[in-house]
């Protein structure tokens, strides 16, 4: 026999409403999915799963519980509990499928049809859980009509879950859904088809199966509260969050805008020195545009030089110390100009970690060329001051030495010859005295020959005492302080006597009344710590040898240009200003370090600062005041000079002891004459001829023959001959060229 159950209202509207708050929270967790990323985006999707498919569930029990039966009824756990999972895992996999980005009208659809499927599929397992003394059967029209409004119902909820923000569209879909949700549950249940065998009893709900319905019903409402007070916070900590990322987002607006605009060219790099940012001046300067800075190296915009020294100590400097402050470098502008800048930085950290570095270039092109063009006309006015000094001491020399070689002239046609040694010794004097002034030029531009060697100190200094007393006077004391075992220095010992002489000379004149020189020598070794101040100077060993007076002193802005070239307190005339220029630049020249100490009234200290070396010191012998015997040769010696006078006055000397002397002017003569002469032994030659220069000339001679023994002279400097080049300075007295002669053909 068919039989029919009846439904209690009451708990008939409790479903449906229990089937409109889950609806509602699905909906209000559908937008916080949407809003989500990452984990929390699977966290809130599982939660609208949850309560979606457990809310239907609990709705479809409750509706089950209303359902009141003549007959008594009981219910499979075990299908009951897969009925709860199938509406949870469907509606989770729907949500999950519509949430993607890339979701489209048709995923929309087949998600919705699934979705209705699988709770058609819940409400009737969970009809399958029903026990009772009855056969069960279905209506399949009702059964269609059950399965078009699940998946009408579904695919609705799927389009509006992550659609529907505004509080009123939310409500209203939900009563909808919740309505639509309930009303598949109750076209199924039509469906149903109840026939039994035995006697039937008044229907009514049992105080059991209300309790029920209303324990799950309220166990649903808490779950689903929770879940909307959980929404709640997440969006209010999302609105907070969001408000404080625009908060940042304006700051970096603001902070960009300002960065960019300011006048000063900034810029900052990250850590592989990479551009990052910068200002609208720092591409004005460059001359570029902004997209085609970002993302470079900044080395890429310098010179190769300034490139190197970046990427190397700079950068290092700067990870290390955290800065860098005012650093030059030569960078290049799009056009291709090369400019000056000084770089300053600091390192941004966050946590202990290199995050960027913030620079900023000041343009000084214009700086280094006014400097430029006022050392320029420094050494114009320099070179004005020495037309007063230096001419005015040559015009002397002149007046000595062609006035006496006049006088001896005359005294010769006269026959009044007991004059001439005395005219002759005179003329030679101011010669030398001039050939002493070229040396002081020679040496401020340190293109002065010299010849290195090892000097005993303490010996040369006690030797020049005599010399240094008799150049003072009588008014000022000589006092020596000469440590013990002093060092050996690498030194020219002529040129150092003639710096140590000017030196006690400037003393001298610093003590018009009187007072006392000290000249002292000591050995020191010098750090980098203690070099700070002077980077060119390199550390090691070296021999101390100051001197120091008792006279007047300098103030401040005299000292600053102590050591400038024809710098002068003198009147005009009195001196060129070369002194301690020349020594400055001999000094510098040797390899070593000068330093000045000095205030007004409290006279002054010079320390020169002499390479040490370790080779032993052949003793010289006393010198014989014997005449000199000059040794004489028979050998072949071409010699070349463009200067005719040089020339003939070289030759002279050579054919004087005995030398056979081919004459030649420049390369091109010279080598006709090495191969029409064969006999040449010694090649004496000019350093700076006309043309190829004397060191070509030298090399292309011995590439020829190899036994060709080679001779320079030059009034400057080594140059590019070899430190064992055997060379003759010039001027150059016959003895110095006799006997420098014999050596280099004895040595070979």
């Amino acid at each position: 026999m068919i039989v029919t159950g009846t439904h209690d209202p009451y708990l008939v509207a409790l479903s449906i409403l229990v089937a409109s708050f889950a609806s509602y929270t699905a909906l209000d967790l559908g937008g916080r999915v949407g809003a989500a990323r990452g984990y929390a985006r699977r966290v809130w999707l599982v939660a609208a799963a949850v309560t979606m498919g457990g809310g239907i569930w609990s709705m479809h029990f409750i509706a089950m519980l209303a359902f009141v039966m003549p007959i008594p009824m009981t219910y499979d756990i075990g299908l009951t509990a897969l009925s709860l999972v199938v509406a949870i895992a469907v509606t989770g996999i729907g949500f999950h499928v519509i949430s993607s980005r890339s979701s489209t009208p048709l995923r929309l659809a087949l998600s919705g049809a699934f979705m209705g499927l699988g709770i058609v599929a819940m409400h009737y397992t969970g009809m399958a859980a029903m026990r009772g003394h009855a056969d069960l059967r279905y209506d399949r029209i009702y059964v269609a009509l059950s399965v078009a409004i699940a998946i009408g119902a579904s695919t609705a909820a799927l389009f509006l879950a992550f659609r529907t923000t505004a509080l009123l569209q939310k409500l209203g879909a939900a009563v909808v859904m919740g309505l639509a949700i309930s009303g598949m549950h109750y076209t199924a249940m039509r469906a149903a088809i109840f026939s039994t065998h035995g006697p039937l009893h008044p229907a009514e709900a049992s105080l059991d199966q209300t309790n029920l319905a209303l324990a799950v019903a309220a166990i649903t409402f808490v779950i689903l509260a929770c879940a909307l007070v959980a929404s709640l916070f997440d969006r209010q900590f999302a609105v907070l969050a969001e408000r404080e990322a625009l908060l940042l987002r304006q700051s970096e607006e603001r902070f960009r805008t300002l960065y960019r605009d300011t006048p000063l060219p900034l810029h900052s790099v990250d850590r592989d020195g990479r551009i990052d940012q910068v200002s609208d001046a720092w591409l004005a300067l460059l001359g570029y545009r902004r997209v085609e800075v970002l993302g470079r190296p900044l080395t890429e915009f310098m010179t190769e030089e300034s490139r190197t020294r970046r990427m190397g100590s700079d950068w290092d400097t700067l990870l290390r110390g955290g800065e860098l402050k005012e650093v030059e470098y030569h960078m290049v502008r799009k056009s291709g100009e090369v400019i000056d800048v000084l770089l300053s930085a600091r390192v941004v950290q966050a946590d202990g970690k290199f995050v960027r570095s913030l620079a900023g270039l000041i343009d000084i092109t214009e700086r280094n060329r006014t400097e430029q063009a006022l050392r320029q006309s420094q050494k114009m006015e320099a070179i004005g001051q020495l037309t007063g000094g230096v001419a005015h001491d040559f015009n002397n020399l002149l007046t000595v030495v062609v006035g006496n070689l006049e006088m001896a002239l005359r005294a010769v046609k006269q026959g009044r010859y007991e004059k001439l040694p005395r005219l002759l010794d005179t003329a030679r004097l101011g010669a030398s005295r001039g050939a002493t002034l070229t040396q002081r030029l020679l040496a401020f531009s340190r293109r002065q020959p010299l010849q290195p060697q090892p000097v005993d100190l303490d010996r040369l200094i006690r030797e020049m005492t005599d010399i240094f007393k008799r150049t003072v006077g009588e008014s000022i004391r000589i006092q020596l302080d000469l440590k013990d075992d002093l060092w050996r220095a690498k030194i020219d010992p002529h040129q150092l006597e003639t710096a140590l002489l000017n030196l006690v000379i400037n003393s001298r004149d610093a003590m018009p009344g009187g007072g006392t020189i000290t000249i002292a020598a000591a050995n020191v070794t010098l750090s980098g710590e203690q070099l700070t101040s002077s980077p060119d100077v390199v550390p090691g060993q070296y021999v101390l040898v100051s001197v120091r007076d008792t006279g007047i002193g300098m103030p401040a802005d005299v000292l600053a240009r102590a050591f400038e070239p024809f710098f002068t307190t003198k009147e005009i005339g009195q001196g060129t200003g070369l002194g301690l220029s020349m020594v400055y630049g001999f000094i510098k020249q040797s390899g070593g370090h000068i330093e000045i100490e000095s205030r007004a009234g409290k006279g002054t200290t010079i320390r020169c600062y002499l390479p040490r070396v370790m080779e032993k010191i052949a003793l010289a012998e006393a010198a014989s005041q014997e005449p000199i015997v000059l040794p004489r040769g028979r050998e072949t010696v071409l010699v070349v000079e463009d200067d005719q006078s040089v020339r003939e006055y070289s030759s002279e000397i050579l054919r004087s002891v005995g030398y056979s002397v081919i004459e030649a002017h420049d390369y091109p003569s010279a080598y006709e004459a090495l191969n029409r002469h064969p006999e040449i032994e010694v090649l004496f030659t000019d350093v700076g001829l006309p043309g190829a220069n004397g060191k070509q000339l030298a090399d292309d001679a011995q590439k020829s023959n190899p036994e060709l023994r080679i001779l320079f002279t030059t009034g400057y400097a080594r140059g590019t001959l070899p430190g064992d080049a055997n060379l003759l300075a010039k001027p150059f007295t016959p003895e110095a060229l006799a006997f420098k002669m014999r050596e280099l053909i004895d040595a070979a």
